[in-house]
């Protein structure tokens, strides 16, 4: 039998999530996105559906974003400063 989890995956264990929705074709397009607390480079965007209203989105991706956290109340953040962004 394969192996599930990969050991390269355990970062995903204490990654911040965070959703995305866009518009794609008049359909919402709702993706989670997985941010690693360490390392902040380290992102995975995970397309998990879409939907006919923007606000049925929104309910899908808060539901699933708190499913998939590992702490549900959203302490586990990115140092936004990581980020090495000139607005310039």
């Amino acid at each position: 039998m394969k192996k599930r989890n990969k050991p390269e995956d355990t970062w995903l264990l204490d990654a911040e999530v965070q959703y995305k929705i866009k518009e794609v074709k008049s359909r919402w397009e709702v993706s989670l996105v997985f941010m690693d607390t360490k390392d902040p480079k380290h992102i995975l965007i995970q397309k998990i559906g879409d939907y006919r209203s923007k606000r049925l989105a929104e309910i899908y991706a808060v539901n699933i974003m708190k499913t998939a956290a590992k702490d549900a109340r959203g302490t586990q953040k990115v140092n936004k400063n990581a980020y090495n962004i000139n607005n310039n």
